[in-house]
């Protein structure tokens, strides 16, 4: 067993959809869906619906909705890690109100409990 070295402990959401812009220079701009695997306060990793090579320190623009009242989120992050072609972890880098993010979390545990991830 290890000792944990994240700052924010992780929930795992079940079932929440993301929408997931990829923004690449020049001007090329992918869109698809996906689900969320998993949240922090600093970071999301996501599972995309279709294979693609994320690229490390491609800009990401995910919007969500909570799952219980359906307010939307934006959350913009960089890509910092690939686990294969259709999972990626992103740390937010125009961090999301703190505010929007425990609602987030608050419900995704309330209506779909988990319990955060340890790992």
């Amino acid at each position: 067993m290890y000792a944990e070295k994240r700052l924010h402990p992780r929930v795992k959401p079940k079932n929440l959809t993301a929408h997931i812009t990829i923004n690449r220079p020049p001007d090329e701009t992918l869109a698809m869906d996906g689900t969320v695997v998993d949240l922090s306060y600093s970071g999301i990793k996501i599972k995309l619906s279709t294979p693609l090579i994320a690229e490390i320190n491609d800009q990401i623009t995910i919007n969500l909705q909570l799952p219980k009242s359906g307010i939307p989120i934006r959350i913009h992050g960089v890509v910092v890690h690939r686990r294969s072609a259709i999972e990626c972890g992103l740390h937010f880098v125009d961090q999301p109100p703190r505010q929007a993010i425990d609602d987030l979390m608050f419900e995704c545990v309330k209506h779909h409990p988990s319990l955060p991830s340890t790992e």
